[in-house]
């Protein structure tokens, strides 16, 4: 009887509260449980989903090249939800995950190709991947993200163990990096005589680096006056331990030798900028980035635009190259604010239900206030941009980047601006008659770097004054990439041929007297031509030196210069990653606030590079967080793909 009487109490209490049933203790291990059991529901259903769909070596390439036509374009008009301009990474994942939940986009892409820096090109017989060279942090969050937006369809191909491989060409040091980071750090150690003090306090310095600017990054995630109202208690921090220079963190702070640091960020060719002038936090998430090895996509780097693609149409959305946005359209609500309306493309006005997206980047979508010439030809009006242009504006702007024994050069940028375009590139594209195996080309990069002084290198690069000093033994780093050895599939595709590419920074100052003629002119202009051909001479004595078994197999070469980033993706100056990656560029609620993904313009969000930073997988989360911020009943209606964005960041940033 007794017992009878406390179950009834044990299970009345459980259902009223009052006992010790259904309780804060006992309910949150129920709601992981069921948390837990929705998500693989939903991983079991993908995965169930995907082997019906195409595989990404099955998606034809002609869906990267449909052309909106004028009646297209005016059928379009007032019938889709977000127009999207561009067609990167961030603009494509953005869209993805838009026409997952039910929205009717079009991507409008300028190119003759999808893809952004995904696109490939073919010529007599090769085919070249542009800009993707290979792709680290490959968690299994990020692997579901992707897996998220290509509906399973991406497959990735994990490259040599010793992805990277650093060689001075002043001392002909070699090291070589693995996907094993602890034996990285023995053989620099042992190389440099590096103390373990030094790598405690390097370790202390990237945490903190690395927990600040995520707490500054996720703010993005929220409306911009949450921003205002946080960066107050997070400035003084942030700026502390996430936007020092690195040379200053790794020289002063945690006591390595100059050849140490140089050698410690090889790599800053990922991002761009030289080690003073970078923002600490940059190179601490790049010194984790390759933790467990590189990856390249199957069936080169088309297969990511190639399966984004796929899966936008799949829903009803619309992806259309050789398609440019002359114009975002805009106009004047009753409180005088301007607010996007649709977008101009091949004369015809495309009008949205919801929003517009660029993915254009800032200066080509705003312009800036020191460039008449981005500032009048942007896609947004000059009175709707000013106020997004006016938060980049300052009355000093300086920027470091010579470092002398010890000391600091302060050099001008250019006045008004708190930002500016990164620096340019040349890129050489070879192909070869023979196999990866039979020349020794491994699936691998060559970081040949000048000397371990990157500041001084870059300085020096800056204050030539004629492109026939960017020759291999004058740039600061020349990267070398075998794509074709990256992929698996190349040799079914292209057997007994093989690719490679040589890529080395340059000023796109050096390159403005064709900058006004024709792409066509400038390949019969002798100067250009022979200029060029200079080069490409320079750069391939550097590859056959790293590849000696290639000497007499080169067949057809291609140089690009900043005058064709410009043609082909639709640069201003021919800048390789946007907006420059300098510590100005994220010092400043201002600035913040500019490269935010919700702008100024009602009805106007920004993707990509600019709204997040430079990298695949980092454009890919950005498309993630605009239509997190565009759509607020995203974060409803698809909890997987969006709960996993927020529990992911933080995996994301501290791999």
């Amino acid at each position: 009887m007794n017992l009878l009487t406390r179950n009834e109490i044990t299970a009345s209490s459980f259902f009223d509260g009052s006992g010790s049933g259904l309780t804060t203790f006992n309910f949150i291990p129920l709601l992981f449980i069921f948390a837990a059991y929705f998500f693989l529901i939903r991983r079991a259903k993908l995965h169930m989903e995907s082997k019906k769909l195409p595989k990404y070596n099955d998606i034809s390439s002609s869906q990267l090249k449909h052309i909106a036509s004028r009646q297209t374009l005016r059928e379009l008009s007032g019938d889709i939800d977000v127009a999207v301009v561009g067609s990167g990474v961030g603009a494509l994942s953005h869209a993805a995950v838009l026409a997952k939940q039910g929205f009717r986009v079009a991507v409008f892409e300028q190119n003759q190709v999808v893809g952004g820096c995904t696109h490939t090109f073919t010529k007599e017989g090769f085919s070249f991947d542009t800009g993707v060279h290979y792709v680290g942090g490959m968690s299994s969050v990020v692997k579901n993200l992707y897996d998220q937006i290509s509906d399973g369809q991406l497959k990735w191909n994990k490259i040599d163990k010793t992805y990277d491989v650093i060689y001075n060409g002043t001392t002909g040091e070699r090291i070589e990096m693995t996907d094993d980071h602890d034996e990285n750090r023995r053989v620099l150690t042992e190389h440099f005589g590096i103390e373990a003090t030094s790598w405690k306090r390097f370790d202390r310095a990237k945490f903190w680096a690395k927990f600040w600017s995520y707490f500054v990054f996720q703010l993005k995630l929220w409306h911009p006056l949450v921003l205002r109202l946080t960066w107050p208690f997070v400035a003084l921090p942030y700026r502390r331990y996430a936007i020092r220079g690195t040379t200053d963190v790794l020289l002063n702070e945690c006591g390595f030798s100059p050849q140490a640091a140089g050698a410690l960020v090889y790599h800053w060719g990922d991002h761009g900028t030289p080690p003073a002038n970078c923002p600490f936090f940059m190179t601490a998430l790049l010194d984790s980035h390759y933790k467990g090895g590189a990856y390249f996509p199957r069936g080169g780097s088309q297969s990511i635009a190639k399966t984004l693609v796929a899966a936008i149409q799949r829903r009803g959305g619309h992806v259309f190259a050789s398609s440019p946005v002359e114009k975002i359209l805009t106009m004047k609500n009753l409180f005088g604010q301007h607010s996007a309306y649709g977008v101009r493309v091949h004369g015809v006005d495309v009008l949205v239900k919801r929003f517009v997206v660029s993915d254009a980047g800032f200066m080509k979508t705003f312009g800036m206030d020191s460039d008449d010439d981005t500032k009048h030809h942007a896609l947004v009006g000059v009175e709707a941009g000013a106020v997004q242009r006016s938060l980049l504006r300052k009355d000093k702007s300086v920027s470091v980047l010579e470092v002398d024994d010890g000391i600091f050069e302060v050099l001008s940028k250019k006045a008004g601006d708190k930002v500016s375009p990164c620096i340019s590139d040349l890129s050489l594209f070879i192909g070869l008659d023979r196999s990866d195996e039979d020349l020794g080309l491994r699936a691998q990069n060559v970081w040949h770097v000048h000397d371990w002084d990157h500041d001084k290198a870059f300085q020096k690069m800056l204050n030539d004054t004629s492109a026939e000093l960017s020759t291999a033994d004058q740039t600061p780093f020349l990267f070398i990439s075998n794509e074709s050895a990256k992929d698996p599939d190349w040799p079914l595709t292209h057997p007994n041929k093989s690719t490679s590419e040589v890529i080395a920074v340059v000023k796109s100052s050096l390159f403005e007297k064709w900058a006004n003629t024709t792409h066509e002119a400038r390949e019969k202009d002798e100067e250009y031509v022979a200029l060029k051909q200079h080069l490409t001479k320079s750069f391939l004595e550097a590859f056959y030196l790293h590849f000696p078994k290639a000497r007499g197999h080169v067949v057809y070469t291609s140089l690009g210069t900043p005058l064709t980033m410009n043609k082909f993706l639709g640069r201003c100056h021919g800048e390789v990653y946007a907006l420059d990656h300098d510590i100005s560029r994220f010092d400043g609620v201002d600035v913040q606030r500019a490269l935010h993904p919700q702008t100024c313009v009602e009805n106007l969000f920004l993707t990509g590079e600019d709204a997040f930073v430079v990298s695949v997988t980092a454009c890919m989360l950005s498309g993630y967080v605009t239509a997190a911020r565009a759509s607020w009943g995203s974060w409803f209606s698809v909890p997987p793909t969006l709960l996993k964005l927020i529990i992911g960041l933080p995996q994301i940033f501290f791999h």
